[in-house]
């Protein structure tokens, strides 16, 4: 079990961090220009990731890659959004509560056959992604309306994506990776096409629009380029470790691993942008820690 385990652990820790730089990049550029330009990166780096590893082509697994490209995509959108609303060190979190619960609820619906210890883990780390999305009695960060709308959906959509993506054959390795981030990218490219070409500006998308008080955050354009093309780097590697993980381990071990990707966007928070960890908020990496362990150890 441990293979797959630190799969889960090391895509976690790439999936924060994109979702830093990715958060970051959001509010300073068009959303969708960048989720378009990180989908790119994305999507060349796991094609870099499938010439190295390799995985068969079939129908039914392309098939699966696509609709998990849809689902990652209403995800990753807004989640940008939400993250470009902030805070991040509470809107990511919920994120991930969400995310993570429902691959959860549905291997355990499955009968996924897993050891009690496994089971008990597997709570501790739902139980630490929730006290990591606490605040400070102290901080100022509060989370509206319009930012816990898009956290539920972004939740909602990547978790769906995790479920479809477990159902692909382990023979496909990382080609559901790279169909999940090219139609997500195809999608992105069709509606920015439409929109430049007939000056359209659809009112369903305006939501998923940074405030206009984000856009003075003292990044250029071009900084917040690169911070998108990192995002996208990191996001295709974490998608290809995900893959992998998924294909050799069980599906309530993975996705709770890497729901606890927002112990890395948090710290960054912390570290880069000053936003404030509760004590109670330490208890919860203290207990995610514990909780990796047990996995791995079960």
């Amino acid at each position: 079990m441990t293979l797959f385990v630190g799969l889960s652990i090391l895509a976690s820790l790439f999936y924060g961090t994109s979702d830093f730089f990715g958060g970051l990049a959001a509010r300073r550029l068009n959303l969708l220009h960048a989720t378009a330009f990180t989908h790119l990166l994305a999507t060349f780096a796991a094609l870099v990731g499938l010439l190295l590893v390799g995985g068969e082509w079939s129908l039914d697994d392309a098939a699966l890659g696509a609709a998990a490209g849809v689902l990652a995509l209403v995800g990753f959108v807004a989640f940008y959004a939400a993250m470009a609303i902030g805070p991040m060190s509470l809107l990511s979190p919920a994120i991930a509560l969400v995310g993570g619960v429902v691959p959860v609820g549905v291997a355990a619906a499955t009968g996924s056959p897993l050891p009690p210890l496994a089971w008990f883990a597997i709570a501790l780390a739902i139980v630490a992604t929730v006290l990591i999305s606490v605040p400070s009695t102290r901080a100022r960060e509060r989370v509206s309306v319009r930012g816990a709308v898009l956290a539920l959906v972004a939740g909602l959509g990547l978790g769906g994506s995790v479920i479809v993506l477990d159902a692909t054959s382990e023979a496909s390795g990382l080609t559901p990776a790279v169909v999940e981030l090219a139609v997500g990218l195809v999608i992105l490219l069709l509606i920015l096409g439409v929109i430049r070409l007939t000056h359209v500006r659809f009112g369903f998308l305006a939501v998923f629009e940074p405030p206009p008080a984000s856009a003075r955050q003292g990044l250029s354009p071009r900084r917040a380029y690169a911070m998108s093309g990192l995002a996208g780097v990191l996001l295709g590697i974490a998608n290809s470790l995900f893959v992998v993980a998924l294909h050799t381990g069980d599906l309530a071990i993975v996705a709770v691993l890497v729901s606890l990707y927002p112990l890395a966007t948090v710290i960054l928070a912390a570290a880069v942008l000053r936003e404030r960890i509760s004590a109670v908020q330490v208890g919860g990496i203290v207990l995610a820690i514990v909780a990796c362990g047990m996995l791995a150890a079960a």
